[in-house]
């Protein structure tokens, strides 16, 4: 049996000079120990940093979010869209609004047909979409919200 002696609480080492080189199980544990005990001391200082992090984009967007005026958190979506139009739909969206209403054979027909075959079945025509809108509409509806006049230039 080897004689192993501890020189202090950190360390251990063989009484033998032959067996320097190696190196002992308790000192093994205990650099596994603290190794672990550093990783997991840095993993807990990382999700608290991020917390905190997240914890203050949640608070800037509450604030944020308390500055919007009421008049504009109380619009409807719909105000927002455009006027009424077949035309200035996409072709997808015309599908979806014949497969919603039962026009059958849709996915042959020309877009004019669809908006043909949607009139007759007495299918209101859907806003034009926000994406669609060009940006003088666009202005142009943000001014009627605000109440702001035209202005040239």
């Amino acid at each position: 049996m080897r004689d192993v002696l501890a020189t202090d609480a950190d360390s251990w080492k063989p009484a033998d000079e032959s067996l320097d080189q190696q190196v002992s199980l308790a000192g093994l544990f205990l650099q596994a120990s603290r190794s672990l005990a550093h990783s997991d001391a840095r993993l807990y200082r990382s999700v608290d940093r991020h917390l905190s992090r997240t914890r203050e984009i949640l608070r800037q967007a509450e604030a944020a979010r308390d500055t919007i005026p009421e008049e504009l958190t109380a619009l409807s979506p719909q105000l927002l869209q455009g006027a009424p139009s077949y035309k200035r739909q996409t072709r997808k969206s015309l599908e979806a609004l014949c497969r919603q209403h039962s026009v059958r054979g849709y996915s042959r027909m020309s877009k004019d047909l669809m908006i043909q075959r949607l009139q007759q079945k007495g299918v209101a025509a859907p806003p034009v979409p926000m994406e669609a809108l060009s940006k003088s509409e666009l202005l142009s509806l943000l001014r009627d919200l605000l109440g702001t006049p035209e202005q040239d230039g």
